[in-house]
């Protein structure tokens, strides 16, 4: 409030309010605090909407891209190209076969699985691990074997040794060392079945180790193939000093079909003695057909060995070292009867599934 005078000379008192007296800055300030808060909400808001829009564009995208890779034909080409592969080079190792099984798809096109790894004991499938795949843009397939063991410090993977006459010219002493693993099949009863692998003294043809294994109650579920490994190119090692060469090899395995968009049609589980000995002839073929598609179809660690193991069989024929069998254990324990077998490798043991 102040004192004013008018011209009449009498004394006027004015009114002023206050808040119109504060600096001129401060009025400004709250005037842009007032503005500032709707800019930032419509700022929030277009940020919100971009995210909402770039998220259901990268929806479009996955979606898209998983119905494009999930066509039967290119899902049937990622699974097969795994089974091929691992069953092929992987020991004793058979990967599953499920109507359906789950891909993925990664954002870099990508494709990933996790499949269940299994071992032939008696009439069961026992799962021992898993195989995590993936196959990219580029053709490249990537896996790596996960195994699971009931026991610590199991190692339950056949291992088969090339014969001697492989690589040096001379035969196997008359005394071979002692198989332990033959003396734990005493122990064991006889409400059971096991896996064994098992090595032969010399190379034959598959028809004729299944000749051999005719007179026992055993299933055959695959036999290593020499194709020239040491000889015509470096793959293997030897233990210490000894003699026995381990390799890389291949295996042959009971034949599957495959349909137009590369989905398993059959599948054999075993090699049956009496029945198989007379027509090796097409599970051959198969496995050579299975290499070279393989090679056309897909990249993989060892690619360029398994072209010189193709080379070396289409030129030399299919000779095996060995077999993967299983069956009763009673059974087992004849086979150290055969002079012709030696460096038995016992491996998955189970109760009694035999028929």
């Amino acid at each position: 409030m102040s004192d004013h005078r008018g011209t009449d000379g009498e004394e006027q008192v004015l009114f002023v309010d206050e808040k119109w007296q504060e600096e001129p800055g401060k009025r400004i300030k709250d005037r842009r605090k007032r503005m500032i808060w709707p800019s930032r909400v419509k700022f929030l808001t277009n940020v919100l909407g971009a995210a909402i829009l770039l998220l259901l564009l990268y929806s479009i995208y996955i979606s898209v891209i998983h119905i494009y890779f999930n066509t039967s034909e290119r899902n049937g080409k990622f699974i097969r190209s795994v089974i091929s592969v691992v069953e092929l080079h992987e020991d004793g190792l058979r990967v599953e076969k499920s109507g359906h099984p789950f891909t993925e798809v990664t954002p870099f096109l990508a494709q990933k699985a996790t499949l269940k790894l299994y071992r032939d004991v008696g009439k069961w499938q026992v799962i021992t691990g898993e195989v995590h795949a993936k196959l990219s843009i580029s053709g490249k397939l990537t896996y790596s074997v996960e195994r699971t063991s009931p026991y610590l410090n199991q190692d339950d993977r056949p291992a088969f040794i090339l014969p001697y006459s492989v690589m040096f010219e001379e035969t196997m002493e008359a005394n071979p060392k002692t198989e332990s693993d033959l003396k734990l099949l005493d122990e064991i009863g006889e409400g059971h079945v096991a896996q064994l692998s098992f090595s032969t003294k010399t190379l034959m043809p598959p028809e004729e180790l299944l000749k051999l294994l005719a007179d026992y109650d055993l299933a055959i579920t695959g036999m290593p193939v020499y194709a020239g490994e040491l000889k015509e190119f470096e793959v293997g090692y030897s233990l210490g000093d000894s003699k026995d060469y381990y390799v890389s090899h291949l295996s042959l395995k009971p034949r599957y079909g495959f349909r137009e968009d590369n989905s398993l049609s059959m599948w054999q589980i075993y090699f049956k003695p009496e029945e198989d000995q007379h027509n090796m002839s097409e599970h051959v073929e198969h496995m050579k057909s299975d290499i070279e598609w393989m090679i056309d179809n897909v990249s993989y660690y060892g690619e360029d060995e398994d072209k010189q193991r193709l080379a070396y069989i289409q030129k030399n024929g299919v000779q095996v070292y060995g077999a993967t069998v299983t069956g009763p254990v009673k059974e087992l324990q004849r086979l150290k009867e055969r002079p012709e077998f030696l460096e038995f490798r016992l491996g998955r043991i189970e109760v009694w599934n035999w028929d």
